[in-house]
């Protein structure tokens, strides 16, 4: 049975690196891999008892569905916009003006979410050797701002990124701190936060250096 949750979890890595390489280069198929890689990241955190992150994948599924269709209505946009020429067929990669209204509005509720979530957590996560110290703390913190990152995401916006930083380094010292305090560590989503962390980096500079902005 061991051996099924390792593979499991190679399968969900694997899933993973993928999106996070075609979400750096803007591609629509990023969120069909989003959604494979959720559902095996379901039976991993649940197994693992990271039971926040385990929730959060099924926030993933549903806004992987808003994302494909907000994406088509974008690239129907940028079309009209330009004349009827898609500028992805120039290499171009698609993204809207950042909404202060909007982004202020999904902030707030995030930080609603946060206070709820981590009395939540308090509740479902029973404390274990090796735990993080205020785990239902990092794991509150990590789900919401993984989901308002998400939303970020589906609204094409290259702010995302950085709240995509910060959730990733946080996810790699939850995952990795029980190593070294006699727990049970997911070493390989450990290093699997890595990549996403350099993916940042690089998702960074071409979302501002390729990009054309889409009016609404």
């Amino acid at each position: 049975m061991e051996l099924f949750w390792k593979i499991t979890e190679l399968l969900a890595m694997a899933f993973g690196v993928t999106y996070v390489v075609l979400e750096v280069k803007k591609a629509h198929s990023m969120w069909l891999f989003m959604i494979i890689a959720s559902v095996l990241n379901i039976l991993v955190y649940f197994h693992s008892r990271f039971i926040s992150m385990g929730l959060i994948q099924f926030y993933y599924i549903v806004l992987s569905a808003y994302g494909i269709r907000a994406w088509a209505k974008e690239r129907k946009a940028a079309a009209e916009q330009h004349g009827g020429v898609n500028p992805e067929t120039e290499g171009k990669l698609l993204v809207r003006r950042f909404n202060p209204r909007r982004a202020l509005i999904s902030s707030a509720i995030a930080l609603a979410g946060f206070a709820g979530l981590a009395v939540l957590f308090s509740y479902l996560n029973a404390p274990a050797q090796g735990d993080i110290p205020g785990k239902p703390i990092w794991d509150a913190g990590v789900a919401v701002l993984s989901m308002l990152a998400t939303y970020w995401l589906s609204q094409s916006w290259r702010e995302q990124w950085y709240i995509w930083l910060v959730v990733n380094v946080a996810a790699v010292i939850m995952f990795v701190y029980p190593f070294f305090h006699g727990g049970q560590a997911l070493i390989w989503m450990g290093l699997l936060y890595v990549i996403y962390i350099v993916s940042c980096i690089v998702g960074l500079y071409k979302w501002y250096r390729q990009s054309v902005i889409v009016e609404e």
